[in-house]
């Protein structure tokens, strides 16, 4: 049988700090925010997401 040093716990702790768990005894993964929103064009309508101020798509945003 294989004891589990405080090493390996530590360790496991850091990995799963690392993966966005909230602690090292939940499974359930943290919900991070996107910054991107989504935005219609102004000018065309298609619909985006940037995390730009802008009300004009790439395209648009060229030709004025």
């Amino acid at each position: 049988m294989v004891k589990e040093t405080q090493e390996d716990k530590i360790f496991e702790q850091e990995l799963k700090g690392k993966m966005g768990w909230k602690c090292s005894c939940s499974l359930d993964i943290v919900d991070n925010k996107s910054s991107l929103k989504t935005v219609t064009c102004k000018n065309c309508g298609k619909t985006f997401k940037t995390n730009r101020e802008t009300d004009y798509c790439f395209k648009c945003q060229k030709k004025l």
